[in-house]
């Protein structure tokens, strides 16, 4: 079925008129005669006046006006704004809202499932992967004129520590602290962390004596 802009056009067309022939004669611009051959009523100030000048058209081009009127309420609505949109558009926010109950329950689901696949993720890597190490003194190249060095850090305390492949114990937490003799004018000091799956962690440090 015809629109009612396709209903004026082909009328106007039919009588070869053009729009500036129409303009002149119902005093009606040419810029909203063409907004309403396109079915374009944003063009248009408000409902009252979409009307009035679909009525003014379409008597001027012999179009019955009750029939026409009857397809413009047929086929659009003035919205809560004041602004003609196609009926069934009057409130397409709320129409097509994707914040629904539904979907909000969706999604709290999906969190909740992404935050325990990640809790499991992490426990997993803690349990197969290498465990932290850290030296907190000396740094790596230190000098002294002390005959041994403390070496304090801490590592995982579930870790098997070994300094120069020598077997340490460790303090309540993993916290380590022991002194390893230098021996010439600089030493080697290699810790390393192995957990209960093999997975091992190492540091090297060199220690020069002066």
């Amino acid at each position: 079925m015809k629109s009612i802009g396709q209903l004026l056009q082909a009328s106007r067309i039919a009588k070869k008129l053009d729009i500036a022939d129409v303009a002149r004669i119902t005093k009606i611009r040419s810029q909203y005669l063409m907004a309403l051959e396109a079915d374009d009523y944003s063009q248009l100030p408000n409902n009252p006046v979409a009307r009035g000048f679909i009525k003014n058209y379409a008597q001027f081009l012999n179009i019955n006006v009750d029939q026409i009127l009857a397809i413009f309420r047929r086929d659009f609505v003035e919205n809560t704004d004041g602004k003609i949109v196609p009926r069934g558009f009057e409130n397409p926010l709320e129409e097509f809202s994707f914040w629904t109950p539904k979907t909000t329950t969706i999604m709290i689901v999906i969190c909740l499932l992404t935050l325990f696949a990640s809790y499991l993720i992490y426990q997993y890597q803690i349990l197969v992967g290498a465990p932290n190490l850290t030296i907190m003194r000396p740094v790596d190249k230190y000098k002294t004129d002390q005959d041994t060095v403390e070496i304090v850090g801490a590592t995982d305390p579930e870790a098997i520590l070994s300094v120069n492949n020598q077997l340490v114990a460790l303090d309540k937490g993993g916290t380590f602290r022991f002194r390893v003799p230098l021996t010439g004018e600089s030493t080697t000091v290699t810790i390393v962390a192995a957990s209960k799956y093999g997975k091992t962690r190492s540091q090297t440090l060199t220690v020069y004596h002066e």
